[in-house]
């Protein structure tokens, strides 16, 4: 079809046009900054040239369980990056993730895993390099609280499940109740326990994520030695687009080609090159030698899964809050 215009110059009326520009909002945990400041360029880039669409974020990143409360309260996510399965579970529960997510993504909607780590005051003046050092007499510890941190949960749930595979349910409540009682600090996210341990010079450990220790943003210095115990637990990073919100914008297609993303060759680069675990295990050989070994890891369904693990150390009244009662004297 053509159409004239002045000069009675004749042009074709239909004009290819490039895609409109789509923003996406990702929503995260806090110490998850480094990484995707890294994937979200290679992704935009990538769809880009493949689709002509250019594609821009809103980044927000927090304390766990506050960044699943704010969208429950109305911060609309398209995708929803999280460091536990329980912190998604509350928007299967409102219909607002649908629950076959972990199905829709390779390994369960989980790109990249790690491990918890000890880390220590230079030369480790105390010997710890075990759980169960945690429990002696006359060790600090700086520590994040559970009730707002999911990296406190793994923290905590690391050494109680080495305990308790080993030595059995007694061991591991004694376990908890001597480590408490251990906490120098009790702090509510990652960025206060670390300021706390190594700015303010309080305790003589810190219970932290492996890969945040190898991909120091200089918060920790590298003098500080950490240990990663070969007793452990695996931590999964779990990734969803949040369905209410991609279908209402009209964004689920590129949301959900970016959740793919994440388990491509490159960014699971990217993953180990930031001290994570990747999946795919090309990739993790070539940079295993940043990981130290754990040669008896733990994941979540050999403890009966979230639901159980909750209700024995996390809920109101749970055994973390009976150990605070007692190093309270209460």
């Amino acid at each position: 079809m053509l159409a004239v215009i002045a000069g009675n110059l004749l042009i074709p009326s239909m004009i290819q046009t490039q895609p409109s520009p789509v923003e996406l909002t990702l929503v995260s945990y806090a110490v998850a900054r480094p990484v995707f400041a890294k994937i979200i360029p290679e992704f935009q880039k990538e769809w880009q040239a493949k689709t002509g669409q250019r594609v821009t974020f809103k980044e927000s990143y927090g304390p766990s369980v506050a960044q699943t409360r704010s969208i429950l309260a109305g911060l609309e996510a398209d995708i929803l990056a999280q460091n536990m399965q329980t912190f998604i579970t509350p928007l299967v529960e409102r219909n607002m993730v649908r629950p076959d997510w972990q199905r829709r993504l390779p390994n369960s909607a989980i790109p990249a895993h790690t491990f918890m780590a000890l880390i220590t005051r230079p030369n480790n003046p105390k010997n710890i390099k075990d759980w169960q050092d945690l429990t002696r007499s006359g060790v600090g510890i700086v520590a994040i609280n559970p009730k707002t941190s999911g990296n406190a949960r793994w923290g905590l749930l690391a050494g109680y499940g080495a305990v308790l595979k080993s030595q059995g349910r007694e061991k591991a409540r004694e376990y908890v109740m001597a480590m408490v009682k251990n906490i120098t600090r009790l702090v509510n996210s990652g960025r206060e326990a670390t300021d706390a341990f190594v700015k303010n010079r309080i305790g003589d450990v810190m219970i932290n994520f492996e890969n945040e220790i190898i991909f120091t943003n200089e918060a920790i210095p590298r003098d500080f030695p950490y240990t990663v115990p070969t007793a452990n637990i695996q931590v999964d990073f779990p990734v969803t687009v949040v369905d209410s919100v991609v279908d209402r914008r009209g964004t689920r297609q590129v949301a959900e080609e970016f959740t793919k993303f994440l388990f491509t060759p490159k960014a699971q680069e990217i993953y180990a090159e930031v001290g994570y675990r990747p999946t795919n295990q090309q990739v993790f050989q070539k940079y295993s030698k940043q990981f130290q070994s754990v040669s008896k890891p733990y994941k979540v369904r050999d403890f009966g899964g979230w639901q159980i693990i909750d209700k024995d150390l996390f809920a109101d009244g749970a055994l973390f809050d009976q150990a605070q009662r007692a190093a309270a004297g209460r």
